[in-house]
């Protein structure tokens, strides 16, 4: 599969060259791209340069739509001298691929969500515990902290990426087969997780029976009964229709989480002081946007999913299903840094 992803990135980007020949802009490729933003033309001007930024969420989802109108304002503001190719629906392979991408320099720019904090930085952030935070305006919180900074330095470190931004996510939601009212209707739940491993220790310790299933292969895996549910934001269960295998939404919001957004270092640290901060404006005027749509947005996705009546969507006390998981919490924990879980104490105790 990593072949077939590097062949496709490298077909992408030839075609971009390609395209480019006539441009009187000067365009260079993506994979040129980081020499190209390091250095002047001969007459002295800034250069042209196009970045390959990708995502493996589905077009529709307020990550993509935020991506969009990244790339549109970067064109724009740069009068057309910075091009964003995105490139969406995990076109260039799953997330893990897509992170082995961003890390090498092959792709510039690449938005993670859940798998940021489980991989990237791993150890260091506790966003990635189902039922800890109870609010967005918390994980902005810790993203602003101290613990914050531990954060970006460990993606730096282990990633060999720069946390270029982050924007808000819709809380994710249990699906099932079943209504799920209680933690104790969770026994025996065959639950589709992806691989992260705080996610399966904390549902595993509810009773639930997790299994990991790429996000390709969910709607089949659903479909055929090798697992009974999931768990996700309500852009991602619409856009790929979870809804129409799943009858029940179950309204936990057991993770309230952010996007990430990470730009390659050795490409970032190629660029000037001018473009960095034409690049980061861009990104938190989308951001603004993308977080003042969100609940319009998903108001809307709740409307379309429950359209035709077969879709039930429940409230469950969250507060309870919190108190279930807090042994699976406390395990995780163990496993993270000191700092981290000094920040987790606090944050309990309030």
């Amino acid at each position: 599969m990593k072949k077939f992803v590097s062949l496709t990135l490298a077909a992408l980007m030839l075609m971009g060259l390609l395209s480019g020949c006539g441009s009187s802009q000067g365009s260079t490729s993506a994979a040129a791209s980081g020499s190209s933003a390091a250095a002047s033309s001969a007459a002295g001007s800034k250069p042209s340069y196009e970045i390959t930024m990708t995502s493996f969420d589905s077009t529709g989802t307020v990550a993509c739509q935020l991506g969009e109108k990244f790339a549109g304002l970067v064109k724009d503001k740069s009068d057309g001298r910075i091009v964003i190719n995105f490139y969406p629906d995990a076109t260039l392979g799953t997330e893990t691929e897509q992170y082995d991408l961003v890390k090498s320099g092959e792709t510039q720019i690449c938005y993670f969500a859940d798998s940021f904090g489980s991989q990237i930085a791993s150890g260091y952030d506790p966003s990635i515990i189902p039922f800890l935070f109870t609010s967005v305006e918390d994980v902005e919180k810790l993203y602003g902290s101290d613990l914050g900074q531990s954060i970006r330095k460990a993606a730096l470190e282990n990633g060999n990426v720069y946390l270029l931004g982050t924007s808000r996510r819709s809380p994710r939601l249990l699906t099932a087969n079943k209504a799920i009212n209680t933690p104790a209707d969770l026994k025996g739940l065959k639950l589709r997780v992806p691989e992260i491993q705080a996610w399966v220790t904390v549902w595993n310790s509810m009773g639930a029976s997790c299994t990991v299933v790429s996000w390709s292969e969910t709607y089949s895996a659903l479909q055929t009964g090798v697992v009974d549910g999931q768990e996700n934001p309500i852009d991602n269960i619409f856009a790929n229709k979870i809804y129409e295998v799943n009858k029940y939404i179950m309204k936990t919001e057991h993770l309230q989480s952010l996007n990430h957004w990470v730009v390659n270092n050795d490409f970032w640290t190629s660029l000037d002081a001018e473009d960095q901060e034409l690049l980061s404006s861009c990104f938190q005027e989308a951001a603004d946007w993308a977080n003042g749509a969100l609940a319009e947005l998903s108001d809307k996705y709740f409307k379309d999913v429950t359209a035709d009546g077969s879709v039930t969507v429940l409230d469950v006390d969250k507060a309870q299903f919190q108190a279930a998981a807090q042994a699976g919490i406390e395990t995780v924990k163990a496993t993270l840094q000191p700092e981290a879980q000094t920040y987790i104490d606090a944050y309990l105790k309030g």
